[in-house]
């Protein structure tokens, strides 16, 4: 399967980890993405990559989702400051949401298209 087409569960993923939108139901008639030349063109590539990309995408999904858990998990260790000799690092969440940023963006960069709304900063507009 690694080279197969991405199931509909793995472009949810791709989406979401690239930063942009839901697409939702296509037999909806609202297929607003399709206007936005950015959207599209993301589309466009998830649907038409070659068995080694599909490969590669999956790999980049399965590092984006394990950072992801890992953010997540970090949660777990804000109620602790100080036990015996550990401290922890003040910074683990942020420098663990950094890394998932980063690799999100990676994963934009291998698809050659900008991060979606999700990864830019407010206020920032890509035309």
């Amino acid at each position: 399967m690694p080279d197969t087409a991405l199931t509909d569960t793995e472009l949810a993923q791709a989406r979401r980890y690239m930063g942009y939108p839901a697409m939702g139901n296509a037999d909806s008639g609202m297929q607003s993405w399709r206007f936005f030349r950015v959207y599209g063109f993301n589309e466009w590539r998830l649907g038409h990559l070659s068995p080694a990309e599909c490969a590669q995408a999956r790999a980049f999904l399965a590092q984006c989702q394990m950072l992801e858990s890992a953010v997540m998990g970090a949660g777990s260790n804000l109620d602790t400051d100080r036990a015996a000799v550990w401290t922890r690092n003040r910074t683990e969440v942020t420098d663990r949401f950094t890394l998932y940023t980063r690799w999100r963006v990676q994963l934009c960069n291998f698809m050659g298209v900008p991060p979606g709304p999700g990864l830019r900063a407010v206020g920032e507009i890509i035309i």
